[in-house]
């Protein structure tokens, strides 16, 4: 027979044998109601179900059979695959099972994103060939610097120093964000990560923080309805009075969230107000939500609530002609505009700021790096 001959039957017979062992592999997905005992029936007694479960739980305390489980079948195998990390297969061996675990080890790798701002962020993120779920960790971290619904321009650019997660020479999730830059409409804002035992969170390279005392806006608005002013004509009365807050047209039922902690003085309904909620913060300082269609029901007059929690949601009780929230801030019983209030910036104390400089250089020089590169190409252009 001929040489040539003789490799293309081998081969012909490689490829028969691959394409029947992908042929006796069943794959098929968990549905509603199936349990581990009908998945092993076919292939184990009901006693060796209970010992393959009991084992089970011993070496994974936390599984549990979950609808759309990946399961890859053979004769004398079942591999269970609960999350892309882990493999479970139960093997039939002899008169008894075999129960292996494989837990994939994850790599991170820390990597600059960097990209410019055309239409919006999460646009400008995935155009980088990222998931839009980094341009939300980036927009979480600058929330109290930058209104990314009505402050955000084209031309704006951001630089991420990121980690990626790898598994199975796959991209599985992304880590922490290690540092950041964002050039706002010609305003440039770095953000260095910075933990210890104590302390974790997004810091400027001085020390202040990325957290602000009180956020920029307590909801997510379609507009500016009405703004502060000491003499303002009434939509409903028509006469010029003062309006001491800043009226956020939005939906019904948008959530209003907290601006800063506090603890809750008042939640009622009041005349004007309508429902309305007052929260009682720190150095003298009061907030004020009118005109809610409901309230939290987690929510009660004396209530400590958290920056960011939900207190109500939109609505156009009291006098009002139509959903808005009328936003109101107070320091020492005197109003102050919402919108020219500066938050009262949160530093790093002074003997913690040598360390945080220390620890956070690495991560800006990774980014400074970046800029260095785009010089030296732009000059070899040149």
């Amino acid at each position: 027979m001929k040489p040539q001959f003789r490799f293309l039957i081998v081969i012909m017979i490689l490829f028969a044998f691959t394409a029947t062992s992908y042929a006796n592999i069943k794959t098929y997905r968990v549905k509603w109601g199936e349990t581990l005992y009908s998945l092993l029936s076919d292939k184990f007694s009901p006693q060796e179900i209970l010992n393959i479960n009991k084992e089970l739980k011993e070496l994974l305390p936390d599984f549990t059979l979950q609808k759309g489980t990946l399961i890859k079948e053979t004769e004398n195998c079942i591999t269970l695959q609960p999350n892309f990390l882990t493999d479970i297969s139960i093997n039939r061996v002899a008169d008894d099972f075999e129960l292996d675990i494989v837990k994939y080890p994850v790599s991170t790798v820390a990597t600059v994103v960097e990209g410019e701002v055309t239409s919006s962020l999460i646009q400008a993120v995935t155009d980088r060939g990222e998931s839009p779920e980094l341009a939300f960790m980036l927009a979480s971290i600058y929330e109290w610097e930058i209104d990314f619904f009505h402050a955000l321009r084209k031309g704006d650019t951001f630089k991420i120093l990121v980690e990626k997660q790898f598994a199975r020479n796959k991209f599985v999730g992304y880590g922490k964000i290690l540092a950041a830059d964002f050039l706002n409409q010609g305003r440039f804002i770095r953000a260095l990560y910075y933990e210890t035992a104590k302390t974790k969170g997004y810091f400027k390279p001085d020390g202040t923080s990325m957290r602000k005392g009180f956020l920029k806006a307590p909801l997510r608005y379609s507009r500016i309805s009405s703004g502060y002013s000491h003499s303002r004509l009434h939509p409903v009365t028509h006469k010029v009075q003062p309006h001491y807050g800043v009226d956020y047209a939005a939906p019904t039922g948008t959530p209003i969230h907290a601006t800063a902690d506090g603890r809750v003085t008042e939640k009622r309904y009041k005349g004007y107000n309508g429902n309305y909620v007052k929260i009682k913060h720190m150095n003298g300082y009061e907030t004020l939500y009118l005109h809610l269609s409901r309230f939290n029901k987690k929510i009660h007059k004396g209530s400590y609530v958290r920056q960011g929690d939900i207190i109500g949601y939109v609505g156009a009780t009291g006098r009002a002609t139509g959903p808005h929230l009328d936003y109101r801030i107070r320091k020492n019983g005197s109003y102050l505009n919402p919108l020219r209030f500066k938050a009262p910036d949160k530093k790093l104390p002074s003997d913690e700021l040598e360390n945080f400089q220390m620890a956070s250089a690495v991560y800006s020089e990774r980014i400074d790096n970046t800029y260095i590169a785009r010089t030296n190409r732009l000059t070899m252009v040149r």
